[in-house]
């Protein structure tokens, strides 16, 4: 029971710790080129269109990230703490 519950906690720390580098990699990128689409970022990290978008999606409800204009003439803003 106990050596259930320690590997749980394991995977939500391992899976969080990949969260956060998957969060970290698709904000550089973002930042590098701010009008990049969905399907640019899922090339360029190896990831599915969905998980690019899972991600963009809470990033987007926590306040980090913003779309501005449409999806197809908008443009990415990260929303910085002094902002």
């Amino acid at each position: 029971m106990l050596k259930a519950l320690l590997a749980t906690i394991q995977k939500v720390i391992k899976d969080r710790k990949s969260n956060q580098k998957s969060n970290q990699k698709i904000l550089d990128i973002i930042n590098k080129n701010n009008k990049i689409t969905i399907k640019e970022i899922s090339k360029k990290t190896s990831m599915s269109k969905s998980g690019v978008k899972r991600i963009i999606r809470i990033m987007k409800e926590e306040g980090v990230l913003l779309r501005i204009g449409s999806d197809r003439n908008g443009c990415w803003q990260i929303k910085t703490k002094d902002k």
